[in-house]
């Protein structure tokens, strides 16, 4: 009986999460109401809040899933650092980037919304994960620390993209982040290709 119940309760948050997805890329964030939602998944106002706290919060695992295939993104082709982190960071903002309206509705509802800053801290920390070890397997000497570098690179990179959202200049995002990263790299005295 749990299995069916489970099944059931996945299949009803899996609705609402795709009803609301496809009317706040249709019409935006402040444009869709919770009523709005629960009509489109057929299912009544309450259930909503039975599966999300709020509205935003549904961002929150939009955010999570655009984000996953960066994460998942093959960079053994790719032999220099600089160029493996602007890989990594080209497959994470592509996956959000498809969505523009969800992703600027997740940007402009994240300071109040804990739920999407968890979200946020959990890539984070993922992405410093990787980045990491790209770096340990990169060979710099002993005085330059991976982590450290990692941690470096991942404020460049969230910062660069969070210029490019403010300035409007998306246009230029992979230029900026590809020469930020490459000095950054060479900064710590990376010598590889």
């Amino acid at each position: 009986m749990t299995g069916k119940r489970e099944t059931k309760k996945r299949a009803v948050r899996k609705a609402l999460y795709e009803a609301a997805v496809q009317l706040i890329e249709h019409h935006g964030y402040e444009a869709v109401s919770v009523d709005q939602i629960v009509a489109l998944a057929g299912v009544a106002k309450g259930t909503f809040f039975n599966h999300f706290p709020g509205k935003a919060d549904v961002l929150a695992d939009w955010y999570r899933a655009a984000m996953q295939g960066g994460l998942e993104t093959d960079l053994s082709g790719i032999p220099s650092l600089p160029e493996q982190w602007l890989a990594l960071a080209r497959a994470s903002v592509s996956g959000a980037a498809a969505s523009p309206r969800m992703w600027t509705a997740k940007s402009e509802q994240a300071p109040a919304t804990p739920s999407i800053q968890a979200v946020e801290r959990e890539i984070d920390v993922a992405l410093l994960e990787r980045m990491t070890q790209l770096a340990r397997n990169a060979g710099f000497d002993r005085a330059t620390d991976p982590a450290a570098l990692a941690d470096l690179g991942l404020t460049l990179i969230t910062g660069t993209i969070r210029e490019a959202q403010v300035t409007g200049q998306a246009d230029r995002l992979d230029d900026r982040l590809g020469e930020r990263l490459r000095t950054l790299c060479t900064l710590a005295g990376y010598t590889g290709p």
